[in-house]
């Protein structure tokens, strides 16, 4: 009986093929990768620095992306030299957060006023770190003359290649003619009495109004506000120290959320209060202090590019580092008037108000937080007129926020 011929086995010829072809497609995106300056800042940060000057120069032209995304002119760079030896080149710095060595190289950018050292600091960080490269350290203070400086140390892990010194000038009341002060008023407290919100909405004064999400009045109040002309402010909700004894209404996003519901909740409440101007905190001196929480509301506010206002922040909160390394803009208001608006003897208010102007005259600007009370609303009109106010302009809040920028 003649053997059965066994069925031809899958030809190897093409196995090898396949193989060979895989191989060389892989070496050259591995080769491509390498060329990239994503690729050489990760083999230098995986197998050491044994090029330093090219890593420098890589993590420079990074630093150099970020600016022109923001548009700040090449002449604004000066080069500052290099570090001084011994390391310790962020002003403010934890010594834990330091290097042993110093930057190789030590730029000042300089800033208009209107350019915003939050977003340039996202920009040089979005780009340095796409490439591989990291934020070894960055903080920000305030200059003698009041201008804001924001000092980055950046490289790859163990070498500091740039420190990066941001500074804008900061604002100050220009000579007679000049511009004049400019105030932003925003009233809180407008849930307390539904009831009376309309007819504090139609008071004769440009002002904004925060109001709460999730209560059985936050749609009406919503609507009525937008109907007024009004700038709305999302007053989100966030848990305080001590909740529920402590709390801020219902629909609080609290820390024991995962990070999707919490950017899910902070998406449905600002779809139900848009359009929005800012979003700001009530109470949340646990949540502020909560990195997840936060990143999670930045989420969304980073994809609609809207502010976030934190009023009366508390020392460990993390919002303002956090809003500089997600991208989202960050103001505190400059006064919050609250204590004066709860009796019925306007003077006390009256002093207060006197104060936050002669600030403002100073500044050249101001954010004031006031909370809406019966006396309010009756002392309100006398206050915004025009020969009270003086030289101050009191304008909506969007003409004093800074807004974020499309990198």
């Amino acid at each position: 009986m003649p053997k059965r011929k066994s069925k031809p086995g899958f030809p190897s010829a093409f196995v090898t093929l396949a193989v060979v072809a895989a191989l060389a497609f892989a070496g050259g995106e591995a080769y491509r990768l390498l060329r990239s300056d994503g690729g050489r800042l990760t083999v230098a940060r995986w197998f050491g620095h044994r090029d330093p000057a090219r890593i420098t120069a890589l993590v420079g032209r990074q630093i150099h992306r970020g600016l022109e995304a923001l548009g700040v002119p090449e002449d604004s760079l000066r080069d500052l030299g290099p570090g001084p030896p011994g390391g310790g080149p962020v002003p403010g710095a934890p010594r834990a957060d330091l290097p042993e060595a110093p930057p190789t190289v030590r730029w000042r950018v300089g800033l208009s006023p209107e350019q915003s050292p939050l977003q340039v600091n996202y920009a040089i960080s979005h780009f340095v770190e796409e490439a591989g490269g990291i934020v070894i350290a960055g903080h920000e203070r305030e200059g003698h003359a009041g201008e804001t400086i924001v000092t980055m140390l950046l490289g790859v892990p163990g070498r500091p290649t740039h420190e990066v010194t941001l500074v804008r000038a900061g604002r100050r009341e220009e000579p007679a003619g000049g511009r004049r002060a400019r105030v932003a008023l925003v009233l809180f407290g407008l849930a307390d009495d539904p009831e009376r919100a309309a007819a504090a909405f139609a008071l004769p004064a440009p002002f904004a109004v925060a109001l709460p999400p999730g209560t059985p009045a936050s749609t009406a109040l919503f609507r009525g506000a937008h109907r007024a002309g009004r700038e709305v402010v999302l007053h989100l909700p966030l848990e305080p120290i001590n909740y529920p004894q402590v709390s801020p209404g219902p629909g609080t996003v609290l820390v024991t959320m995962k990070p999707a519901e919490i950017t899910g909740l902070t998406r449905r409440y600002l779809d139900q209060a848009d359009p929005v101007a800012a979003v700001a905190n009530a109470m949340g001196s646990l949540a502020t202090q909560d990195m997840t929480v936060m990143s999670a509301v930045y989420r969304e506010l980073r994809r609609r590019r809207v502010p976030f206002l934190h009023t009366t922040p508390v020392a460990g909160a993390v919002c303002r580092p956090l809003a500089a390394k997600l991208g989202v803009v960050y103001e505190v208001p400059d006064a919050v008037v609250d204590a004066e608006t709860r009796g019925s003897d306007p003077r006390a208010l009256d002093r207060r108000w006197d104060a936050v102007l002669a600030a403002a005259r100073s500044r050249g600007r101001a954010i004031v937080w006031m909370r809406a009370t019966p006396l309010t609303r009756a002392w309100l009109p006398r206050a915004v007129e025009s020969r009270r106010l003086g030289e101050v302009d009191l304008v909506p809040l969007s003409a004093v926020l800074r807004r974020p920028a499309e990198l």
